[in-house]
């Protein structure tokens, strides 16, 4: 729709509330997606979406609601709403709402044209292409395809006027070989161009390859290697568990209570960074506030959480700009988490391994079971690999982890060089940046058979 018209729609239906404030988020996207397997595609489609959000605030209560439609009978109807909802049962803790627009976002390119305009023959012609070529060597491919384009804008009753573009393309694949045994790869980039299918389906393929004719290993504790997928995984949960200021209200954080104190190895640093060149990146958030690098584990040491308008007032702070649509029942959350690189090449981990698990990535995780501790459980998938002397030795069956993750990342013995950004190409507005992570003694609980 473009900045002028979806600005101008959110700003009319802004200045028109009676109610004291009033901020309008709109995200509005579309995409194409293909999804294939046996020989073929067995879905192909295009989706558009379009959500917005309203917040007011009237006599010190917030209220919220929402719609599917930016007429301007619409905007009006859901601001009307809202007002209703923060007049007899809106919210006074966290009544705060964002300021006039203050500080500028930094300006980013995140909308690569050429992602939307590549036709879509031309990678129906080269996915047909890869899983031809699989199956003449005995390998079957099965994924999905994804590339669109998004635009959030966020317009307010005190100025605010915020517009953002975005495109993103992704490609997820398993590779079947032998019937049986599997392996996973998958990319996502803001630029097409960037993406290498064929290489992706290698790196699948040659997984599932390794990973036949696995075998059973004994329970217990095992040093191993989490390739990025893996850590990702693992990361999300502690995002969504311990980094937001929600949580650390409720005490259910492990970081509460604990700001200052060493809660994993000191070459452990967490961030969340919206504005990494490598990253998904977002110059500001569902408010309309800047995004900013916020730090959330220091050289080991707990620093801090991410915060929205409302829970930044609470804490006398200001927002860190991770505001998330105002329906968001979670509070503020951390969408672009970082893991600082290592010093040591992937190419080495294995030798420095020694005796361990190489894990590629995990399954089922959940991480609820003790949120203090961060203590996760999951599976397994798509490729586990013992190693012998620094060699891997064959494939295993997979395992079930029961692990506090804190305590198992204050026994990393390395991280790797290179990082990989690991994002779901479905929502483009977030994702982890992460390297390989070596992990002495982690607890097996469980084994498939």
């Amino acid at each position: 729709m473009g900045r002028a018209r979806l600005l101008a729609a959110l700003t009319a239906a802004a200045r028109r509330s009676t109610a004291d404030r009033t901020l309008i988020a709109c995200q509005r996207g579309g995409q194409t997606t293909l999804r294939f397997a046996h020989g073929r595609f067995h879905q192909t489609f295009h989706a558009e979406s379009l959500d917005v959000w309203v917040k007011v605030a009237c006599g010190g209560r917030v209220g919220v609601a929402a719609t599917n439609a930016l007429s301007p009978e619409a905007l009006r109807r859901a601001v009307q709403a809202a007002i209703a909802i923060a007049q007899v049962g809106g919210r006074r803790r966290l009544a705060a709402m964002p300021a006039a627009a203050g500080d500028r976002p930094a300006p980013l390119m995140t909308h690569r044209p050429e992602t939307v305009a590549r036709p879509i023959t031309e990678t129906i012609a080269t996915l047909a292409t890869m899983w031809r070529r699989a199956e003449r060597d005995g390998d079957a491919l099965a994924g999905s395809f994804t590339a669109g384009e998004e635009e959030l804008a966020v317009a307010g009753s005190e100025g605010v006027a915020r517009y953002q573009p975005f495109t993103v393309a992704g490609v997820k694949i398993v590779a079947t070989h032998g019937g049986r045994a599997t392996g996973y790869a998958a990319a996502t980039s803001r630029d097409l161009a960037r993406l290498d299918l064929h290489a992706v389906a290698e790196q699948a393929v040659q997984l599932a390859r390794a990973n036949a004719r696995p075998r059973t290993l004994p329970l217990g504790r095992y040093d191993v290697l989490l390739e990025p997928d893996a850590v990702a995984e693992l990361l999300e949960w502690l995002g969504y568990i311990a980094f937001g200021a929600k949580a650390f209200a409720e005490r259910t954080s492990p970081l509460a209570g604990r700001l200052g104190d060493r809660l994993m190895h000191e070459t452990v640093s967490i961030s969340d960074d919206a504005l990494h060149p490598q990253g998904l990146a977002m110059p500001f958030d569902y408010e309309g506030v800047p995004t900013q690098r916020v730090a959330l584990i220091e050289r080991g040491v707990a620093s801090g959480v991410v915060f929205d308008t409302a829970y930044g007032a609470l804490y006398h702070r200001r927002s860190t700009g991770h505001g998330m649509p105002y329906d968001e029942s979670e509070g503020p959350l951390p969408t672009h988490l970082t893991i600082s690189a290592g010093t040591t090449p992937r190419a080495a981990m294995e030798r420095l391994l020694g005796d361990g698990l190489v894990i590629h990535r995990f399954h089922y995780v959940n991480g609820l079971l003790d949120t203090r501790r961060a203590l996760m459980t999951g599976l397994t998938r798509d490729g586990t690999f013992l190693v012998r002397r620094g060699q891997r030795v064959g494939a295993v069956k997979n395992l079930r982890f029961t692990e506090p993750i804190l305590e198992a990342f204050s026994r990393v013995a390395a991280l790797s060089r290179e990082r990989r950004l690991i994002a779901d190409p479905g929502s483009g507005l977030g994702g982890c940046l992460v390297p390989a992570m070596l992990i002495r003694n982690f607890t097996f609980t469980g084994t498939t058979q």
